[in-house]
């Protein structure tokens, strides 16, 4: 029964809100806007300024939905030093 329980609890693969995950979900949701926009857009029969300043918007928004999964990783890994730095710090202290 033990061992049962312990491939149920035994995590597999990433965490599912990590940082890799957070970053895949930006950036897919970035380029498949983008993507889909820019797709859709012709249908819309804009002028040639709309049409312009949409694609602008579409880039804008697939450049920051990149950025943001990014930044999801480079706090995580900040986040991860700075508990490793407490350990350390810790370990010297009591030694």
């Amino acid at each position: 029964m033990s061992a049962l329980r312990r491939v149920f609890v035994t995590p597999v693969g990433p965490e599912l809100f990590g940082a890799a995950t957070v970053r895949a979900v930006f950036t897919t949701t970035g380029v498949c806007t983008f993507l889909l926009g820019t797709l859709y857009l012709p249908t819309l029969g804009p002028t040639r300024v709309e049409l312009i300043l949409a694609l602008l918007l579409l880039a804008v928004f697939a450049v920051l939905c990149a950025a943001f999964g990014q930044l999801a990783v480079l706090v995580e890994r900040l986040e991860n030093r700075d508990a490793t730095a407490r350990v350390v710090a810790a370990r010297s202290e009591a030694g």
